[in-house]
């Protein structure tokens, strides 16, 4: 009688007799003790068959790596799809292989860098497949995805329910066979956390136990951001919550409208120093009374900071607190989503500066999301295309003059604000053409209303990002939200490669 170490694939002989594992993970047994696991290939019935009594050996042996296959090699928290409606994998996926016996329990986890516990479940997570099965789980992905819709976008789809039917019971998985785990990065409080994967290094541990007897294997694999590094994502499965860290990088860009100049006037020994301010070019018929023109600063570059940080937060949030974006749905389940914007120089969005103007023409802000297209950069009355401009006291337009007040401007300067930050968002997601054409309201070259722009909506809340073909009134700002497809592009944007 011989002992002869399991390999799969391979015709091997063991105590009680002679059986072979083959490629498809399919197990036959010629002992006297069968063992046998058999599968269609249309994966529709699928049976353990064990006769009762002696197992093929009282030993066993587990195999354990990860899977890391074109279709496995990346991951997006719950299967977010990317711009143009294309398939995301939403899990990490290991192969596992049970041989020569069955096994009492099984305990899977995934510890953290410095070694504590990310996740750990005993009979293995909520999805587990066998693997002769998996190809035809793929091709039933492929099959049953909605068919992308761009007027009416799904970002998340029930790609769970197609798993589900494929899903092996938990008191198979200590029976001989060979698995996929799938695992979907969420801890044992079903909380998920971006920041724990970015260049982080983990170890996977699977432990089988018999007759008190304990084997394990262990992977060690690394994950990072595949798309950006400006952004992080927690999420709350229990309490429908997603918490987003936004990092951006905001510069002081100064004043304009508040220096004088000096110069010489007069002619020969008549001549004489003269101050000129630009307020001196304020029409006085232009001038309101109880209104001078402003002389200095009224908003500090840390008040521009905290309205830019309070306009993101608020505007690219979709919660209670909005007037009216107030959640995005996953798979039919609304979640809250709350914004934390950051001023930082490490991992953070291109630098955009602040820019105080007054007393003189209008200054149009813009983002280094758009200036891939058109990189002018200017000043005064010429587009300022990396920068949010805050306009106040007395502002020419190609209309005339107007005085403009703190309080209205903070609400504009706040969504104008969350405006051009969102451009490095679109343009990250969904490419230049998407920021720049302001989602297709906007002629990319010209810049002008294409004939895809619209009034703004009269009710509910209103995109952030096109251009409209009339004016919102500074009353109607605080309906001002990213849209829902926009929002979930910041989950998308963590995407992590799996090394």
């Amino acid at each position: 009688m011989s002992r002869t170490r399991i390999i799969q694939g391979k015709y091997i002989k063991t105590v009680g007799g002679d059986y072979n594992i083959s490629s498809e993970g399919n197990i036959f047994s010629s002992a006297s003790g069968e063992v046998r696991e058999k599968g269609t290939d249309n994966g529709v019935l699928y049976n353990t068959y064990e006769r009762l009594g002696n197992e093929i050996s009282e030993d066993f042996e587990i195999s354990f790596s990860l899977k890391k296959d074109s279709g496995y090699s990346t991951l997006v928290p719950f299967g977010v799809l990317d711009f143009e409606g294309n398939y995301e994998n939403a899990n990490f996926a290991f192969n596992y292989s049970l041989m020569l016996g069955n096994i009492d329990s099984l305990e899977f986890k995934v510890l953290n860098e410095d070694g504590s516990t990310l996740f750990a479940i005993t009979n293995l997570p909520d999805i587990v497949v066998t693997a002769r099965r998996l190809p035809k789980l793929s091709k039933d992905i492929s099959d049953k995805k909605p068919e992308y819709d761009f007027s009416n976008p799904i970002r998340v789809w029930d790609w769970k329910s197609i798993f589900n039917s494929y899903n092996t019971p938990s008191s198979d998985y200590t029976k001989i066979g060979s698995y996929i785990i799938f695992w979907d990065g969420f801890d044992n409080e079903n909380k998920y956390d971006s920041s724990k994967f970015n260049n982080k290094k983990l170890k996977a541990i699977i432990t089988a136990s018999k007759n008190g007897r304990q084997k394990s294997k262990e992977v060690e694999f690394s994950t990072n951001y595949d798309e950006v590094e400006w952004v992080d994502v927690k999420i709350d499965k229990n309490n429908k919550k997603i918490d987003a860290t936004l990092r951006v990088n905001l510069k002081d860009g100064g004043a304009e409208g508040l220096e004088c100049s000096s110069h010489l006037s007069g002619m020969r020994d008549e001549t004489h120093w003269v101050e000129t301010c630009p307020w001196d070019k304020i029409p006085a018929s232009e001038l309101v009374p109880g209104k001078p023109p402003l002389r200095t600063r009224t908003r500090s570059f840390a008040d521009l900071e905290k309205l830019t940080i309070d306009g993101l937060n608020y505007h690219w949030g979709r919660n209670k607190n909005h007037a009216a974006a107030k959640d995005v749905k996953i798979v039919g389940e609304a979640y809250e989503v709350y914004v934390n914007a950051i001023n930082t120089t490490e991992k953070s969005m291109d630098d955009i500066s602040l820019v105080y103007n007054t007393n003189g023409s209008w200054m149009r802000s813009g983002n280094p999301g758009t200036a891939t297209l058109n990189p002018i950069s200017w000043v005064g009355n010429m587009i300022s295309r990396e920068a949010v401009c805050y306009n106040v006291g007395y502002i020419k337009y190609s209309n005339g003059w107007s005085y403009e007040t703190e309080n209205n401007e903070d609400v504009e300067f706040k969504e104008t604000a969350a405006h051009e930050v969102g451009h490095e968002i679109l343009k990250s997601y969904g490419g230049t053409v998407y920021s720049y054409g302001h989602k297709g309201s906007v002629n990319v070259v010209t810049q002008s209303n294409s004939d895809r722009s619209t009034n703004y909506p009269t009710t509910g809340e209103i995109d952030i990002m096109p251009y409209y073909n009339n004016y919102i009134p500074v009353s109607e700002r605080r309906r001002m939200s990213a849209a829902e497809k926009d929002v979930l592009s910041l989950v998308w944007l963590t995407k992590l490669k799996i090394n």
